[in-house]
């Protein structure tokens, strides 16, 4: 019985939910293996962002042993490798050490040594300091410069300007003897947290910076480095010990902090892979933990340093040669891997793949749900019939349902595993350009995850015909004999209103938290329910897009909607056909819904992604300032004599000198336009946390022409616009960051005292108000990537929180006595669209008879900002959506109508016979199919548009380090790229709708009323 049952009822059945769930398996395998492919380019790309994957650090001075770099190099993995030394030392005021710069003793509480083989990892100012000295002869030389306020360097960074050499020497035995000298190829003012983010962008590391004192920053040279160590730990180095008894080889030892760091770059090719991020921490970690464990037996070591000074004291054969091995004590080793943090990170969201792809999957799980629903009533309305006559001979409902129930269940089970391998395979083929990495799909976690896909596409299936059994059961023979629209009718749950309700309450809830950035979670303060709010997020545009279409569907709102719509389309027919829909709520429901869910989810990943980079280009244009961004050291423009005493000398001189320059850059190729300011200090403007390196102030040389010419937007000011404030400091007042207005408790329109002037009186300035950034500033951003500890992201978020500063021009009058230092001009420079970066680079670089210290590209700026993963994830998942959502919409859409059009053929067929033309069929079929369409169409172009503009500002909220860029707001744009998916959409709706329309007159009115 139960075989004959299934020929009779479970084919059709097992075909229709296998269907179903094949493109079930289909979508959520594309979708876990786009999140894994995605997770991995993100790592790729984050990869990119990384100079270095690991720093060995050693803690302690080198003892003259360079063998840990060759261990380093040697090591399996290790591709590349660069050596850091920042050797600082504080040396007794008169002692036996003299550092002198052109024969001048140079007096400095501490002197340090920054010195790296791959010149990338120092600060850009030694770069275009060799960059000039490229053609000279001799050795490339060093940059000089100078840590400190005004009050302790600014003398003597106006002094040494056109220093030629800098030399340190050791007396000792009664002899003065050099150490060693390097040429000075350029003396520059250097912040201690400029610095630090510039280490930390290439190392991923900060490291102490002396608050006072001189920095010499020069390539490695081991001789250099190995000198400056054993002199600071009290040592004479041996080549300069010949004839000296062994007492007295020493001098005074320096308060010494020396730090020796081997950056090295691994095999990443054969270490790392996107696809295994387990197993990829693993080997890197692996890597980490062997290279520290051997430093302990490879590095220099107290012992080591024993037996080498022991066996050559004296002797002058080694520059390592001492008596005193102690000193070379307290060496340690810490390994410190950005790359290793990065992968734990993503481990994290590894682990939870699955989970992930499921929640991303929802909104088209939920397309299935709705497909499988209208199969069901399709089914009713085909099986109806032999329904009947089955229960007619006697047949028991029981035995039918579990007939059902089992064929529904092995079309899950073999759709829903048919579809995952399908899906599997095919994605991994255009992901892989035609390989099948086996690898990856019997990965244990992948099966396991495959696994719970199954259940869910057979449990699908099951709770998607648990209507058509029910209905299968109970159904009399007396009922299957009536008309089809009772019968529909009778099956038909009755609509709820409620969960409509609710979906589109707590839709809406999703997208305005999205939009205003305001969670309830927080604001309430239950750190309980972040869970269920962030389940919510995933089910919110889904949501919103059935609480709508359900809504616009239910009472008389239908009529209202669809009305303008239906009736001219319908033409003669057009009320009759809205007199049809609104009989079928419940269908028209599911149409809105399905259309809506299609495009909602094809269109907001596009939105996402355009709203979300426009907001990046725009925060690093305002970051910089400009297409380009030119730092030159003031003494190299203007004479060091001319730049003391009041601002009013020394803008007038800056301003003789920086003309030239802008002209010349303005006659590069594709230059538009050029402008100025100047960064000074405040010798006498207090501020905590500045009190030892003064408050910079920004004097914008000509407001007019930065006003037109600098990108800003009104978000920037705080007080009030940024146009605003704007043309306030235009007329002499001066604007003031945040923390300087919260210290001194400054308000628009007060006086502000900014320093002295010659005579120790007061100089003061009307306030202009509150600014939250100045576009052009230097930059103070590192790349936005995932390697840092939470400590150092806290780092960087405090440095843009205290960043304190005002804004003047050059013109006001009231500033004109104040005493201030210019160390630096800021340039910023705009291009005409469509420049090669590359080309105006070189061009700008060489333009000026001086080169500058730095260049910055607006490029490079939006590269810092980066990307993101969950946008990476809908654009990858856009594909998915827009494929398997307008495959499952199709089928949807044929189903629904195939169903209308079973039920209506009566009814059909009574029109024509009641003498119906041919035109005024089709403009019915037409509008009973297109016009809800449409309707859904809008529904879900609003909940992408909201969703889309709202996804892109959460995003930016969630960003660990911040920037000026959280402050803009987030504007929605919509690309070409969204109307076209429109189009694509419409062309499929009005096709399905056509086909259907023509499908009407493929029989004759009588036989299509007998077929009724």
């Amino acid at each position: 019985m139960t075989r004959r049952l299934f020929h009779i009822l479970g084919w059709r059945a097992l075909w229709t939910f296998g269907l179903v769930a094949f493109l079930v398996g289909v979508l959520l395998a594309s979708i876990s293996l786009t999140s894994r492919y995605v997770l991995k380019r993100y790592v790729d790309y984050q990869l990119e962002r990384i100079p270095w994957d690991v720093a060995l650090y050693q803690k302690g001075p080198s003892g003259g042993d360079d063998t840990l770099r060759a261990f380093v190099e040697q090591t399996p993995g290790i591709t590349k490798v660069a050596s850091l030394a920042f050797l600082r030392a504080r040396f007794p005021e008169g002692g036996e050490v003299q550092a002198r710069v052109d024969g001048t003793p140079l007096t400095t509480p501490w002197l340090s040594v920054l010195a790296a083989s791959d010149l990338s990892v120092l600060p850009p100012q030694l770069g275009f300091a060799l960059a000039q000295s490229a053609g000279a002869s001799g050795p490339p030389g060093a940059v000089l410069a100078l840590v400190g306020p005004e009050f302790a360097i600014g003398k003597a960074y106006l002094g040494l300007q056109g220093a030629r050499r800098f030399t340190m020497d050791v007396t000792a035995a009664g002899t003065t003897q050099r150490v060693f000298e390097t040429p000075v190829r350029q003396v520059v003012r250097l912040e201690r947290d400029e610095l630090n983010r510039w280490l930390m962008d290439q190392t991923g590391s900060v490291s102490y910076v002396p608050v006072i004192g001189a920095i010499l920053l020069m390539p490695y040279d081991w001789d250099v480095i190995t000198k400056f160590d054993f002199v600071a730990n009290g040592i004479v180095p041996g080549d300069l010990t010949a004839g000296m008894a062994t007492d007295q080889a020493h001098v005074q030892q320096a308060e010494y902090a020396p730090e020796i760091v081997y950056l090295a770059r691994i095999d990443r090719a054969a270490l790392i892979s996107g696809w295994d991020i387990p197993a990829s921490l693993a080997r890197v970690t692996g890597l980490n933990r062997r290279l520290h464990a051997d430093a302990e037996v490879i590095g220099p070591a107290p012992s080591t340093a024993a037996a080498h000074d022991e066996g050559h004291a004296g002797s002058g054969e080694e520059v390592g040669e001492g008596p005193h091995p102690e000193k070379f004590s307290g060496i340690s080793y810490v390994v410190d891997s950005t790359t290793e943090v990065l992968l734990d990170r993503m481990m994290g969201i590894s682990d939870r793949i699955g989970v992930v792809s499921l929640l991303v999957a929802l909104p088209l799980l939920w397309m299935a749900w709705v497909l499988g629903a209208n199969l069901t009533g399709l089914l009713m309305l085909n099986e109806r019939r032999r329904l009947g006559l089955l229960r007619l001979r006697g047949i028991a409902g029981r035995d039918i349902g579990r007939v059902l129930l089992g064929s529904v269940a092995a079309g899950g089970f073999l759709g829903g595993a048919s579809g995952l391998a399908a899906g599997a395979v095919g994605t991994l083929l255009i992901y892989e350009n035609g390989a099948l990495p086996l690898e990856v799909l019997l990965d244990g976690r992948q099966l396991g995850i495959f696994a719970g896909f199954l259940i869910v596409t057979v449990v699908m299936a099951l709770l998607a015909c648990r209507r058509f059994v029910r209905y299968a059961t109970t159904i009399s023979p007396l009922e299957a004999s009536k008309r089809v629209s009772g019968s529909e009718a009778t099956g038909a749950p009755a609509p709820s209103r409620v969960l409509p309700l609710l979906a589109l309450v707590l839709g809406s809830y999703v997208l305005a938290s999205w939009i205003t950035g305001v969670s309830a979670v927080d604001r309430l303060g239950l750190p309980w329910a972040r869970p269920a709010e962030q389940f919510l997020y995933f089910l919110g545009l889904p949501m919103f897009a059935y609480g709508l279409a359900s809504w616009l569907a239910g009472g008389r709102r239908l009529d209202h909607v669809m009305g303008p719509i239906l009736r001219p389309m319908g033409g003669v027919l057009g009320s009759f056909a809205l007199r049809h829909l609104s009989a079928k709520p419940h269908r028209t429901a599911a149409f809105l819904l399905i259309v809506a869910l299609m495009s909602s989810v094809s269109l907001y990943p596009a939105i996402t992604s355009s709203s979300f980079e426009d907001k990046a280009s725009r925060g690093a244009r305002v970051q910089i300032g400009a297409d380009w961004q030119l730092l030159y050291n003031t003494p190299d423009l203007v004479d060091a004599g001319r730049l003391t005493g009041a601002a009013r000398g020394q803008l007038s001189a800056i301003r003789t000198a920086v003309d030239p320059v802008l002209d010349a850059l303005r006659q590069v190729e594709g230059v538009t336009a050029a402008t100025y300011m100047a960064e000074a200090l405040l010798p006498d403007f207090y501020l905590p946390g500045y009190g030892l390196r003064g408050v910079p102030l920004y004097v914008l040389g000509d407001a007019a022409a930065y006003q037109t010419q600098v990108y800003s937007e009104p978000r920037v000011g705080v007080s009030e616009s940024f146009a605003a404030l704007l043309s306030r400091v235009e007329r002499g007042e001066v604007a003031l960051s945040q923390p300087v207005a919260d210290f001194w408790q400054l308000t628009p329109g007060g006086r502000a005292i900014v320093g002295l002037d010659q005579a120790r009186q007061a100089v003061g300035t009307t306030t202009a108000g509150i600014l939250a950034f100045l576009p052009g500033m230097p930059p103070k951003t590192v790349s936005d990537r995932q390697g840092y500890v939470q400590a150092r992201v806290d780092y960087l978020n405090y440095l843009l929180g205290t960043n304190a500063y005002l804004v003047s021009s050059a013109d006001s009058a009231n500033l004109a006595e104040l005493q201030l230092l210019i160390p630096r001009i800021v340039v910023l420079v705009r291009t005409a669209p469509g420049v090669a970066p590359a080309q105006v680079r070189a061009a700008l670089a060489a333009a000026a008879p001086v080169a500058p210290m730095e260049i910055h590209g607006l490029d490079e700026e939006v590269q810092k900002v980066g990307s993101d993963m969950y946008i990476s994830l809908a654009l990858a998942n856009m594909r998915i959506y827009l494929f398997g959502g307008l495959l499952l919409a199709l089928v949807a859409i044929l189903a629904i109508a195939l169903a209308n059009y079973t039920e209506d053929r009566r009814t059909l067929g009574l029109l024509r016979v009641r003498g119906a033309s041919p035109v005024a069929m089709w403009r019915l079929q037409v509008g009973m199919l297109l016009s809800p369409a449409l309707v859904g169409l809008a529904i879900g172009a609003v909940a992408a548009a909201a969703a889309g503009f709202g996804l892109a500002n959460y995003v930016w909220q969630l960003r660990e380090i911040k920037t000026v860029v959280q402050r803009l707001p987030t504007h929605l744009i919509v690309e070409s790229l969204t109307g076209a998916i429109v189009l694509l959409l419409s062309a499929v709706l009005i096709a399905v709708a056509s086909v259907f329309s023509w499908w009407a007159y493929r029989d004759s009115a009588h036989s299509s009323m007998r077929g009724a």
